[in-house]
């Protein structure tokens, strides 16, 4: 059982809070929702509903200096600008692993010099999950091989300056992919 299984699992203690009892709730391949029984810092007690999702990643690719940024239709927030990247799976072991697979299905680039620059926790109020952001520079062309869900993916090559004037100017809406924009351009 891993850490986000474990229904005794925490992200580094309740602090204040104490948890009673977690109950499950919906679950689906993709998502679990809970509702604990809390006491809240203030004393009162009462339910806390929240989410677990699988972590996710995103990638900065740098290709002859030019940002690989994805354009793509999402269900629930429409036309996007955003990073390749996707969901870290069971099967990848590590979240690197899911950055370097993400990024040649959604863009066919690979290799290159790799660099972590952490995680986010994009909802910290809804759900655990974290977003591993990466870079890499200079990777290798290869054939993309986008799963069938992202068949109206768009892959744009443009200069780091419009990259942040997309951020700026909310072309680029994913808040991991602009945090990550921003940290690769500083």
């Amino acid at each position: 059982m891993n850490e986000r299984e474990d229904t005794t699992w925490d992200a580094g203690g309740l602090g204040p809070w104490a948890r009673h009892r977690r109950t499950p709730l919906y679950a689906t391949p993709r998502l679990t929702a809970y509702r604990d029984d809390v006491t809240f810092p203030d004393g009162s007690t009462g339910p806390y509903n929240w989410v677990r999702v699988p972590d996710q990643v995103r990638v900065a690719a740098l290709v002859h200096g030019n940002l690989l940024v994805c354009e793509q239709h999402h269900y629930l927030t429409g036309v996007m600008w955003q990073l390749p990247g996707g969901q870290v799976d069971p099967a990848d072991g590590a979240p690197e692993r899911a950055a370097r697979r993400e990024l040649a299905e959604e863009t066919g680039y690979r290799d290159g010099h790799w660099t972590d620059h952490g995680a986010l926790h994009p909802l910290p109020g809804a759900t655990p999950a974290r977003v591993h952001l990466w870079s890499t520079v200079d990777p290798d062309p290869y054939p993309a091989a986008p799963e069938s869900v992202e068949a109206d993916l768009k892959v744009h090559h443009i200069p780091l300056a419009e990259a942040v004037s997309a951020v700026r100017d909310g072309r680029l809406r994913c808040a991991a992919s602009a945090a990550l924009v921003l940290a690769v351009a500083l």
